[in-house]
């Protein structure tokens, strides 16, 4: 089982199921039905209670298979709108916000969605504790589910009590959404993450199969350093006139193909750290472009290949990170120096 969070506005995503049963469910032995793409489950912090959020391929949703694992039956939705920070730190919780109408009418779901969104603009700070929310209208247009990542349990309560009106925000604009016309009622529930069991996906450039052709860097130098270092196993190359080089591999933006670069990079613990200098120019490299829309990615570090996900570092931890690499490199803090531009700072985290 993995302990990574799902990418829930993954594009091949067109139908979600969501149980909430008394257990968690014996996923590991259960063969994986075609169309199925992920499974999580998550722990009430309250106890009692365990939400199972399945992601499948458009039409091919089976509510029978889920049913008969997780003993409830499943809603039916389908992701409407997303919102999450740029600097996207690891959930810590997630909020569930269930919100039933008096009858079925999916625009109507929209809108409050949407006057969500305005309330959300209209916040001048919004709480650092809150990372994202993705809102899924239901299939039989009743209900409104928002799947909202929180830094942790404390933040969200935090942010409640601070507002002074139930809405984690405190501007007037959420008094449109607690009176909009037809909400029967709402829920809020915590959770933290249980397990999950995630399927190869288009964000994940080792799924995609020996047989897919993985571009590599258009710069001549850095080409050759990367055939150096892919025939040799990474016996030669890992060391790049003594710096720690990484090959990493990403999936176009735009040209949805494998892209593969040799980098720089540092350590904080078990994780890999690099820095989208681009040799302090104005512009961010490719790389972290695509990463920033594909955050699945493939590294490999002398012999070992593995999955990760990419994510930048929060403003707190890029104070401490930004000492580790420019130990390995200073003429980073050159780089940061001559520009405008902040120079991310990239975590990697093994899959």
């Amino acid at each position: 089982m993995s302990s990574m969070w799902p990418q829930i506005a993954r594009p091949d995503a067109g139908t979600v199921l969501v149980t909430e049963s008394s257990s968690a469910a014996a996923w590991e032995g259960a063969p994986w039905p075609a169309g199925l793409l992920s499974v999580t489950e998550f722990a009430a912090t309250d106890g009692g209670a365990v939400l199972t959020y399945t992601q499948w391929v458009s039409g091919a949703a089976d509510r029978a298979f889920v049913t008969g694992l997780t003993g409830a039956e499943p809603v039916e939705y389908e992701l409407y709108r997303s919102g999450e920070r740029e600097d996207r730190p690891t959930p810590g919780c997630l909020v569930a916000v269930r919100v039933e109408f008096d009858g079925p009418d999916r625009e109507r779901q929209r809108q409050w969605i949407d006057t969500v969104f305005q309330a959300l603009a209209s916040e001048a700070e919004p709480h650092p504790g809150g990372i994202s929310g993705h809102f899924h209208v239901s299939a039989d247009g009743t209900r409104v589910l928002n799947y909202a990542e929180w830094t942790d349990e404390r933040a969200h309560r935090d942010a409640i009590a601070s507002s002074g009106q139930g809405a984690v925000g405190g501007s007037a604009d959420w008094r449109r959404v607690q009176r909009f016309p037809g909400v029967k009622n709402s829920q809020v529930r915590r959770y933290h993450l249980l397990r999950s069991l995630p399927a190869p996906a288009k964000d994940a450039p080792a799924a995609s199969g020996p047989a897919e052709e993985v571009l590599d860097s258009p710069t001549g130098w850095v080409a050759e350093h990367i055939r150096t270092y892919v025939d040799s196993d990474g016996r030669d190359g890992h060391l790049y006139q003594g710096l720690p080089t990484l090959l990493l591999t990403t999936r176009g933006r735009k040209s949805g193909r494998l892209r593969r670069t040799a980098l720089i990079y540092g350590r904080d613990g078990d994780r890999h750290l690099l820095v989208a200098s681009n040799g302090g120019s104005p512009q961010h490299p490719a790389w972290y472009l695509n990463l920033s829309a594909n955050p699945g990615v493939t590294v490999q570090v002398g012999g070992d290949i593995f999955d990760a996900r990419a994510r930048v570092a929060t403003p707190q931890e890029k104070r401490r990170l930004w000492r580790v690499m420019a130990e390995v490199f200073p003429l980073y803090d050159t780089y940061q120096e001559g520009t405008e531009r902040d120079l991310p700072l990239v975590i990697l985290e093994r899959a």
